[in-house]
């Protein structure tokens, strides 16, 4: 599997790695979890962007590392402020969605991708890029991973054959690679059964085919929620999502509130302040397109104006 593994990241990602340096988990939050463990120690700074995913920087709270919060915009993260915050708080490891952020949706530019390699060289900085929905649209940057061999590259299968397999992967080498083959192996978390299923749909290529499809229907999905949101809730997005799964909202009212009020109506989402690592901003969302049909789209989001207009 970790051959095949190799080849996928390769041909989808444009990722060229030895199979040895491919390490298999249980899922990419599992991949993150066993880095905390063997990066991160009390007082650990780790750099994030801010928002970030919640429950990746879940482990690294567990590990008593302080997280510092990096802003970002339309052009992902701030890395000049990144800089910024390193001169003040010194050497550290930097955690990036530069792909497909989540939950934001933006893409780190081409320029800031440069800068944040050169920051890292110039200060001592570990990088680790995650990167779950990369492989599912056709207008991403490169990878960090594809440009350096410095970058931990975390990456999942979830998004392509299903969540339930739990099938995620790192790719690193050196030491950290042989550490984290051993710490992975001790919680026996990575199912036998799922991870041989897995290597039969890479070798037979549904996992391609799957890709191919993707990139033609999450394009369309999230164009439609945008599309939706400036019809029904204008000047609402807090970022211009280019791909991924997600939109950013100020909902105007406390979120929570309005997810009480939604649910009993059948609207689901994500509040937002869970997001930021000071747990503010009590009045955004996060937004969804993963599992709901495109028909259902425009219908969700006109739903949730009537939430928040009788809020």
């Amino acid at each position: 599997m970790r051959i095949e593994l190799s080849r996928y990241v390769n041909r989808v990602l444009g990722i060229s790695t030895n199979w040895r340096n491919v390490i298999v988990t249980a899922g990419a939050q599992h991949a993150v979890k066993l880095l905390s463990q063997l990066l991160m120690r009390r007082r650990t700074v780790v750099y994030v962007e801010n928002p970030t995913f919640v429950e990746t920087v879940a482990p690294m709270r567990f590990q008593m590392a302080r997280l510092i919060g990096v802003p970002i915009d339309n052009d992902g993260m701030n890395t000049h402020e990144l800089e910024n915050l390193v001169k003040k708080y010194g050497p550290g490891i930097v955690y990036t969605v530069p792909n497909c952020h989540n939950p934001t949706g933006v893409l780190l530019s081409r320029d800031r991708r440069k800068h944040l390699i050169e920051i890292a060289k110039r200060y001592g900085l570990t990088i680790i890029e995650d990167d779950p929905y990369t492989s599912l649209y056709p207008n991403t940057e490169p990878t960090l991973r594809s440009v350096s061999d410095d970058v931990i590259y975390v990456g999942t299968l979830s998004k392509v054959l299903g969540p339930g397999l739990r099938i995620g992967f790192v790719i690193v080498g050196g030491k950290l690679r042989d550490d984290l083959e051993k710490l992975e192996q001790h919680d026996f978390a990575a199912s036998t059964l799922n991870q041989y299923l897995v290597y039969d749909l890479l070798r037979r290529g549904v996992a391609d085919d799957v890709v191919k499809r993707a990139r033609e229907l999450y394009p369309r999905k999230l164009k439609e929620l945008v599309d939706a949101l400036s019809d029904y809730l204008p000047n609402t997005l807090l970022f211009k999502p280019s791909c991924g799964f997600y939109a950013f909202i100020s909902t105007k009212v406390n979120a929570w509130e309005l997810l009480r009020r939604g649910v009993k109506q059948g609207v689901l989402f994500v509040p937002g302040d869970r997001f930021f690592i000071d747990g503010t901003r009590q009045d955004t969302a996060r937004l969804s397109i993963g599992s709901i049909s495109i028909d259902l789209i425009r219908e969700g989001v006109k739903a949730l104006r009537d939430l928040i207009t009788t809020t």
